[in-house]
């Protein structure tokens, strides 16, 4: 999701006093972090990891009679100077890159007009480090916990393991921080409804709702309940908001941290510490399990679950920047033109072609974005190779370790798989790719014998007999690549030994037996191999001309189309609109203040 702020619309003046209250709920971007998969989920990779968001929501209430306005922020994500993290904290974070956090909390309130001086209470779905943000940004709000979470910060909870086990003593003011009651010592009781709307009140008996065994009716008017959700962290409390006199919204925090788990497609994972103790990101897999059960009746039932690392939600087309859920529409100080821009580029190019820098060069150069938007679309529109291989022929580009453009390469991984591109292919991808790191040697070695050949002297290394090993070493790569060029003779004859060593590394996407019918060969055919390593070679950040003109012959040779190469060079030049996605947000950020 990009630097966001969705907003619902108010609801209209209740023309009668038995008009069901409701409250608005908005989703504010609040930063990226990445999860091993095996910690959450089973079964698992072990290597299998995913980038997920970290978000808060914005929940406004208005009383009816007096028009007041009580804003409440739900989790506050991640702090965006990690260094202001205790060192145990940072040292965690560090496991849980790549790491983004911009948007926080703070820019995603700015763009819809808001500061945290206009926040009067913040809400923790628990104490984590990747849900509390930076609380000292909102001096004058109230926070509001579980109960139990007061005990963890002050370290007299002693019975978490796991690097994720650690809090800070001084996270939160005492005189501006309300623990609210434990549910277990007090009876059920049932929901009122109709009594008069003020502001929250957090010192009230629990009652139920729902399906919900304890929930605290906070607005009095049952337009907004706090949930207590037992099982992930001591204090773990979901909020369930009335958006229409017929809709909620369950925001439901950590109690799960993949929907594969609430489908029952996995299980809970487990780990085991450096100590070989088992370790569980939820505190009580017991109770979790029955929270997240009790969830998936609540959205069975009709009501809409958002989690706080909920990626499906995130990636839905339906929840990109537009409407989302009944009477959403995204709050911007965006123009007209600017808005219209924006959507023919999301519509053109997908949903996770939008990415922060473009929101800033809309800003700062919409001309700009205009005409990138017009290059980008050509090879679409022409589709000569299908949608999966362009996002691969673009991953290659991004994924060179001449480039490494870490956005580029979340964004054509992301856009291959919902391509129907496989694990194992983009795998080659990358593999192909790695391949780049042997120019240095197909450049470096004909110009050492050059060097050699003008000073003279060195006829020993030049003008030795070809020996067996090297037949041997060229009839092989010949064999498994397909071809052989004189550019590797130099090569071969200087050091046959890390030719050797370079033909196993180059050939594993080639000859590895991915499909399991003991016939290797990889899972890409020849063609798209041939047309990936034209890819990175004519790339900006390499241009390998031996090699390109090598691989065009080659991909020629495979059946390739002019026409298919003419759109892998297209792709390739999209590499410019690097510059401008990386650089513009930085300069808003100096010209606007807030770096």
């Amino acid at each position: 999701m990009s630097s966001i702020f969705v907003k619902q619309q108010a609801p209209p003046s209740p023309p009668l006093e038995t008009t069901l209250a409701t409250v608005t709920v908005h989703a504010l971007s609040a930063g990226h972090l990445t999860l091993p998969e095996r910690h959450f989920v089973s079964p698992a990779s072990d290597t299998a990891r995913s980038t997920v968001p970290s978000l808060s929501f914005l929940i406004q209430h208005e009383d009816s009679e007096t028009r007041k306005k009580t804003r409440i922020v739900f989790d506050l994500g991640l702090r965006r100077n990690l260094e202001r993290y205790s060192e145990p904290i940072q040292q965690h974070a560090a496991t849980r890159r790549p790491i983004s956090t911009s948007p926080d909390v703070v820019k995603s309130l700015a763009a819809g007009g808001l500061t945290p001086d206009d926040i009067d209470f913040v809400v923790y779905s628990h104490v984590h480090w990747d849900h509390i943000g930076e609380p000292r940004d909102f001096n004058k709000s109230t926070f509001i916990v579980g109960s139990g979470a007061t005990s963890l910060l002050q370290g007299s909870s002693t019975s978490l393991r796991g690097g994720h086990s650690f809090f800070e003593a001084d996270l939160l003011p005492e005189s501006r921080t309300i623990e609210l009651p434990s549910p277990s010592s007090q009876p059920p009781q049932e929901t009122s409804l109709g009594r008069k709307p003020s502001t929250p009140d957090f010192h009230q008996p629990w009652t139920t709702h729902l399906n919900l065994l304890h929930v605290m009716d906070i607005f009095l008017d049952g337009s907004l309940y706090i949930v207590d959700a037992p099982g992930h962290l001591p204090g773990h409390i979901n909020l369930l908001a009335r958006t229409s006199p017929n809709s909620y919204i369950y925001l439901a925090g950590d109690a799960c941290h993949d929907r594969r788990i609430m489908r029952k497609e996995r299980e809970i994972g487990t780990w085991a510490d450096a100590e070989g103790f088992t370790c569980c990101i939820h505190a009580n897999r017991e109770k979790a399990e029955e929270t997240i059960k009790r969830i998936g009746e609540l959205e069975r039932s009709g009501v809409e679950v958002i989690f706080a690392h909920d990626v499906e939600w995130e990636q839905d087309p339906r929840n990109e920047g537009s409407e989302h859920c009944s009477q959403h529409f995204k709050m911007s100080s965006l123009t007209p033109a600017q808005t219209s821009l924006k959507e023919t580029y999301i519509s053109t190019l997908g949903p996770s072609s939008w990415t922060p820098g473009c929101e800033s060069l809309l800003k700062l150069s919409p001309e700009m974005l205009k005409a990138s938007l017009h290059m980008s679309s050509v090879p679409k529109k022409k589709s000569h190779l299908p949608p999966k291989i362009q996002s691969l022929i673009a991953l290659s580009v991004s994924s060179a370790s001449t480039h490494l453009y870490i956005p580029g390469i979340h964004t054509h991984i992301r856009a291959a798989l919902s391509s129907g591109a496989t694990q194992a292919e983009i795998m080659e991808v990358l593999e192909l790719t790695s391949t780049l790191g042997i120019h240095a040697c197909n450049i470096g070695v004909p110009m050492l014998c050059e060097v050699m050949r003008e000073l003279g002297g060195y006829e020993e290394y030049l003008g030795r007999e070809e020996d067996e090993q090297r037949r041997r070493l060229r009839e092989e790569f010949t064999e498994k690549r397909g071809y052989w060029h004189a550019f590797w003779e130099d090569f071969l004859r200087l050091d046959p030994e890390f030719f050797a060593a370079y033909l196993e590394f180059s050939t594993v996407p080639w000859v590895k037996d991915v499909k399991g019918d003991g016939k290797g060969g990889g899972v890409l055919e020849p063609k798209i191999k041939e047309l990936i390593y034209c890819a990175f070679d004519v790339a900006a950040t390499h241009l390998y001309q031996p090699g390109l003109k090598l691989h065009m012959r080659n991909a020629l040779g495979y059946g390739a189309t002019p026409e298919e190469i003419m759109e892998v060079l297209e792709i390739a030049t999209l590499l410019s609109i690097h510059t401008l996605e990386v650089a513009t947000p930085v300069l808003e950020q100096y010209t606007e203040g807030k770096a």
